[in-house]
């Protein structure tokens, strides 16, 4: 019979590894960030940096003129947008990546200066600059007419919560064809 002692043993290991694991709490969030905005394709969180990743697919190829355009612009309104509201950027990164048809452009965010008004901004500020992949047509579903309020609520409430990813491990969520996926690493 298992002594007081090895329950308590077993009882840390257990809380160790619940640690060690993504909450449903930070999971929800980055759901909810593809199911909120269906133009971005993948949302990545890096504990140790902090940080929050967001990958928009976008058709074609773009020139070098307009990458350069776009990551200027992006850095530029995601400075002006966090003065206007009082906050100084922490982390703040941008990249693309070519992929035959397609390529990639990457932002990349310290979550402890991100706001949910900054993503807004953002994917309106690239999708009106390239053509990009969306997993429906027209408005961010925040903003979507046909959503219920209490629907709208619930995203605009998950996404308050951008700000409280913690993670001990990164996450990665992606979308495969209606549904929202995401793994821990």
């Amino acid at each position: 019979m298992p002594s007081k002692r090895d329950n308590r043993s077993s009882d840390e290991v257990t809380q160790k590894r619940r640690r060690r694991r993504a909450s449903k709490k930070d999971i929800e969030v980055l759901a909810t960030l593809l199911v909120a905005y269906p133009q971005v394709s993948r949302a990545t969180f890096d504990p140790e940096r902090k940080t929050l990743g967001l990958v928009f697919l976008c058709r074609g190829p773009v020139g070098k003129k307009r990458r350069t355009d776009l990551e200027r612009i992006y850095k530029d309104s995601v400075e002006v947008y966090l003065s206007l509201i009082g906050r100084k950027p922490g982390y703040l990164a941008s990249s693309w990546e070519q992929m035959d048809r397609f390529c990639s452009f990457q932002v990349e965010r310290d979550v402890a200066t991100l706001t949910p008004g900054e993503l807004n901004m953002t994917v309106d500020l690239v999708c009106s600059h390239v053509d990009v992949v969306s997993a429906i047509d027209g408005s961010t579903c925040v903003e979507d007419p046909e959503f219920s309020w209490s629907a709208r609520a619930f995203l605009k409430e998950v996404l308050d919560k951008v700000q409280d990813l913690e993670s001990p491990r990164k996450l990665v969520a992606l979308r495969e064809g209606e549904k929202v996926l995401v793994f821990d690493k």
